[in-house]
């Protein structure tokens, strides 16, 4: 007898030490994330009681219905309003005391066992699905949810098999299984329809709508939060209104119609902040709204309601809700320059989310030391009632299997230990992370700015549009750079004698190493055309070529060798347009007339690149004719990948395209261009900076 009392002893005490040593808090999360989605959010599950309030009986009556026999009416019915208090004492600890929330239905569960009433057995089952349900167990919470219904069903109670096609409804979103989660909301709803459950419905569209958002069918949840809204406001449900209206904000704000879901959130926060119990909408709320205004550059705005959202969720323990709002705070004081707040924030962020993801081994533990607690407890019971029937044989089964009991204790502690060590170090780690993920992107903002800035000084040194549509009314040009900055350029001015000279070139390389290399092709040009005034295509790419060679000291013997060049192709226009002259190094003319296109072809020779700075260029004059189309172009169109096998485009599919074309007008024929590149680009990555002119005359 004092041998057994005193292993009982050691087994409480463990107990408490293995709870005390978790005891610390950390906020409710998912326990898996793979398959398991946060508890039901801005669901007005929150506005009422997931257990019905408890019900007055009639002294002679059972749950049932029933006629009781006058020795059991009164234990049936203490029976009763004591499992459904058990049930409603558990209800709002759901979140916050997940242990004493399942150690009291698991009372109630007990108690409606031994009064064998399906109803009540029912309501105590479809409690326990909600707790598994609310810790991620979707295996468990889906069993008591059948068999709950299973008990309705056989007691007709169409308002609580309502309920569980409900609770089976959210097993299958927490799933990502849309369809059979849609089905059994949409059972709920009919059956509640059928027996006019007002309340019930408004939860049911609630619900609808959380599923569409969810599975992305955004303009069905808003159609959804309509009927649900109208409905309560019909019913004067004053917190449904408020949460209803957070809903509706988050679904317009993913389908990016700014307005309506600044509105919404703004109807619902007005109305939420009235009314007590609704932090968490509250919360969801100024989330939202901050998000909207974040979106529609309003920075200065946004900051503030995500404060209000981090002080509602630190007050009240919405974890994921917190940590999402240090996140967005954090990238706001980031983009203000405030350093160190953006700092904190991002540490603080990096924290909350480390303890959301430790809730997942601390809660299996809680539960499995709230299950072994009463496994415990109750054969303690067992063994002080019948203490003299036990044989030696029993007494040594019993001693055994607190020995597991024990062992299994000793091994959860161990396991804690671990989980708790592991996640200090992982704390840790994470807070380098984030210092070092905040110096990469002020580092990547600086670069960012500066190519930015290189830009702007680019297209200043390009020709305006303007200046050469007055020359040519009918000209189009697709300049399209890989990178921000382009080592393609296009290069046009207009002599004192009337001639127009143009030119395309596309120089080594793309981005900042092909925008330098640009920079030199213009300076080239300018010093040929505008300063020695030289008016032959050809002797314009020759001094282009030696002042290329020259300029990157290509031929001298001290200097690394480069390959550093540019192809080019000029054209000078007669101030009547009746001829030009062209030479090309290495890019074509071509020219379309009377629907057929005529090749002009290139010295087979780039200018610079450590070719010969005395060769040579050859000089074409062409005669033109009033409809005749001229286009001058760089490889990156004809080489981008794309179609079905990732094919080039190849020369011959652009001069079909040109051909089929050239009959209308210059912007018409730019946005084919620019049309027929984006289909058969598709996903794939433009390869190369892409220049095409054309002129029509």
């Amino acid at each position: 007898m004092i041998q057994r009392k005193g292993i009982f002893v050691l087994l409480n005490m463990l107990c408490v030490f293995q709870f005390s040593a978790f005891s610390f808090e950390i906020p409710k999360s998912n326990l898996d994330s793979k398959n398991v989605c946060s508890p039901r959010p801005a669901s007005v599950i929150e506005l009422f009681n997931i257990i019905d309030p408890v019900e007055k009986t009639d002294d002679a009556t059972d749950l049932n219905g029933k006629k009781a026999g006058n020795s059991d009416k009164k234990a049936i019915a203490g029976d009763s309003i004591t499992v459904l208090k058990l049930l409603k004492e558990a209800q709002p600890i759901a979140h916050s005391d997940y242990k004493k929330a399942f150690k009291l239905t698991t009372e109630a569960m007990q108690i409606a066992e031994g009064t064998k009433d399906k109803e009540l057995i029912g309501r105590a089952q479809n409690t326990m699905g909600n707790l598994y349900w609310f810790s991620g167990d979707y295996n468990h919470a889906s069993e008591y949810y059948i068999n709950a219904l299973k008990n309705f069903q056989k007691t007709k109670n169409t308002a609580q098999i309502a309920e569980c096609y409900r609770n089976i409804g959210w097993i299958y979103l927490g799933q990502k299984k849309y369809d059979l989660s849609e089905e059994y909301l949409l059972k709920s709803l009919k059956l509640n329809i059928k027996i006019d459950n007002k309340e019930r419905i408004i939860i049911n569209y609630d619900d609808l709508a959380n599923l569409y958002l969810t599975s992305k069918q955004y303009e069905k949840g808003l159609k959804s939060c309509e009927k649900s809204i109208e409905l309560a406001k019909n019913s004067q449900r004053v917190d449904a209104i408020g949460t209803i209206h957070i809903t509706t904000g988050k679904l317009n704000y993913e389908l990016d119609r700014l307005t309506d879901a600044e509105n919404e959130y703004n109807a619902g926060i007005g109305i939420l902040s009235k009314v007590s119990n609704e932090s968490y909408n509250l919360c969801l709320g100024y989330l939202g709204l901050g998000k909207v205004k974040n979106r529609q550059s309003k920075s200065s705005e946004a900051l503030p309601l995500f404060e209000k959202a981090i002080s509602l969720a630190k007050a009240h323990n919405f974890p994921p809700e917190l940590a999402e709002g240090y996140y967005l705070a954090s990238k706001i004081y980031q983009s203000q320059k405030k350093l160190d707040k953006a700092f904190e924030y991002m540490e603080l962020y990096a924290e909350t989310n480390d303890s959301v993801n430790a809730r997942n081994n601390r809660d299996y533990i809680q539960e499995m030391g709230a299950k072994l607690e009463y496994e415990q407890n109750k054969l303690q019971i067992k063994n002080l009632e019948q203490e003299q029937k036990l044989s030696d044989a029993e007494l040594d089964r019993e001693r055994n299997f607190k020995i597991f009991l024990f062992v299994v204790i000793f091994f959860l502690f161990l396991l804690g230990f671990f989980i708790y060590r592991s996640f200090l170090r992982k704390k840790k780690d994470n807070q380098l992370i984030a210092r070092a993920y905040l110096e990469i992107e002020i580092k990547n903002k600086d670069i960012s700015d500066s190519i930015e800035y290189a830009l702007q000084i680019q297209q200043a040194r390009l020709p305006q549009i303007k200046s050469i549509q007055d020359c040519f009314p009918e000209f189009f040009v697709m300049y399209l750079p890989r990178d921000i900055v382009s080592g393609d350029f296009y290069w046009f001015t207009e002599t004192e004698n009337g001639k127009k000279i143009f030119a395309v070139s596309d120089c080594t390389g793309h981005g900042i190493p092909g925008a330098f290399m640009s920079m030199m092709g213009i300076d080239g040009l300018n010093y040929a055309i505008l300063e020695k005034r030289i008016e032959s295509s050809s002797q314009i790419l020759n001094h282009v070529n030696k002042f290329i060679i020259e300029s990157l000291k290509q031929d001298s013997a001290d200097t690394i060798k480069n390959k550093d060049g540019m192809d080019t192709a000029i054209c000078i226009f007669e101030k009547d347009l009746s001829s030009v002259k062209y030479a090309g190094a290495n890019r074509p003319l071509w020219l379309i007339r009377d629907k057929e296109l005529i090749q002009y072809s290139p010295d087979k020779m780039s200018i610079g690149g450590n070719n010969y700075s005395d060769y040579e260029f050859t000089e074409i004059t062409i005669p033109l004719q009033k409809g005749d189309s001229i286009y001058l172009f760089s490889d990156g169109y004809p080489d981008q990948f794309g179609g079905e096998r990732n094919k080039k485009f190849m020369t011959k599919n652009l001069k079909q395209l040109l051909l089929a074309i050239n009959h209308l007008s210059a912007k018409e024929q730019e946005e084919i261009l620019q049309t027929s590149l984006q289909n058969w680009k598709g996903s794939f990555p433009q390869i190369d900076d892409i220049i095409l002119v054309g002129i029509k005359l």
